[in-house]
């Protein structure tokens, strides 16, 4: 008899759970993602958030989350997270009425970008899997990653390879005739540039501190372009050699603009779903250095203009005052009728051409 009762009401059962998940699946849930960080540099780790609320009286036996997300964003081991080629990010669980779950990932950046984070598809579905049901969150999370300056050794290696006026070595090297003070002796220091007389006051060694010529402006010029014909992408090795050059290019302007040089940067690349070169003339200020640096997270791997005729076009707006620094992947005769015009209006004019043999 009992068996017999079960079995009656088991189709009306499941005709109600079918009709209330039909009704209220996902009615009541609210999705959030936010990051600890909205700007980092390369290899930093951030934290980002997931908030799922079920503000319904329905629970959720199971409910998918997914998203893709740059393989560059590296995620740390997660339970019930899959991570798919090509980024896809996809987890599993359950949640009961009327209750908030929170997760927190830890992601390390591994690569400069701008990347948005913020997109997620849930997909929920009864026991029984009568049900199923889809919601998209399209949520503007966006998080930049600069390219993080090289080290010393190999900015040492880069300027083995620059040409022409000593632009950069001008702004790396202290001048011995501007002292801005003394310091401690740390090992390593010339004795010439022992003050004696600071020396004797202190009653420890001591010497000069000097100050860099800072009497001018920097620009630099990056070429995007692999060659005078480059398709419209490069292909890896191209990018390598790219890359290269962007962070060589973040390196100077940290280390012009610490040292209170006004430095500007230009190239003929582009961000996403812009057709304008990138062009943000001399500054100094901490303000001028971050600018600089989102330009760099941002920039798209391909032209819009090519480098000479960049060049010609903002050739006549550069204050008289300003050296230049060109880094390109190629010279020709175009390129170097530029810098010769560059020259002769009065601007001291330095330049690295990235070989194959740098990124080796």
């Amino acid at each position: 008899m009992l068996f017999l009762q079960i079995a009656l009401a088991l189709p009306l059962l499941i005709l109600i759970e079918t009709i209330l998940f039909k009704r209220l699946l996902l009615k009541g849930v609210v999705y959030r993602r936010t990051i600890s960080e909205t700007s980092v540099f390369e290899g930093d780790k951030i934290s980002m958030i997931e908030d799922i609320e079920n503000n319904s009286f329905l629970p959720i036996p199971w409910m998918k989350a997914e998203s893709r997300i740059s393989p560059n964003l590296e995620f740390s081991a997660i339970k019930n997270m899959q991570v798919s080629q090509g980024g896809y990010h996809r987890s599993v669980f359950s949640i009961m009425p009327f209750y908030r779950l929170k997760r927190t990932h830890t992601v390390t950046c591994l690569k400069r970008g701008e990347y948005n984070v913020g997109n997620v598809t849930l997909t929920a579905g009864d026991i029984l899997g009568f049900v199923t049901k889809i919601s998209s969150y399209e949520n503007e999370v966006r998080l930049l990653v600069y390219p993080s300056p090289l080290s010393e050794n190999r900015m040492v290696q880069c300027y083995q390879s620059l040409q022409g006026d000593a632009v950069v070595r001008r702004f790396i090297n202290p001048d011995p005739f501007l002292v801005a003070g003394v310091r401690e002796y740390q090992a390593g220091d010339p004795i010439s540039s022992i003050s004696w007389k600071s020396t004797a006051r202190t009653n420890s060694l001591q010497v000069y501190k000097y100050d860099y010529s800072a009497d001018t402006k920097l620009l630099i010029l990056f070429n995007i372009d692999s060659s005078s014909s480059q398709d419209n992408y490069p292909n890896e090795k191209e990018c390598e050699k790219i890359e290269l050059g962007i962070h060589f290019c973040a390196s100077i302007v940290d280390k012009a603009i610490k040292q209170g040089i006004a430095t500007g940067f230009c190239c003929n690349g582009h961000f996403r779903d812009q057709n304008e070169i990138v062009n943000i003339p001399s500054r100094c200020s901490q303000i001028q250095l971050f600018t600089i640096f989102e330009a760099m997270a941002k920039l798209q791997l391909n032209r819009v203009l090519s480098f000479y005729t960049m060049i010609k076009n903002i050739k006549s707006t550069i204050p008289k005052d300003t050296d230049i620094l060109i880094i390109s992947l190629y010279n020709d005769e175009k390129i170097q009728e530029q810098i010769y015009e560059l020259k002769q209006s009065g601007h001291d004019v330095e330049t690295w051409i990235i070989s194959e043999s740098e990124v080796e």
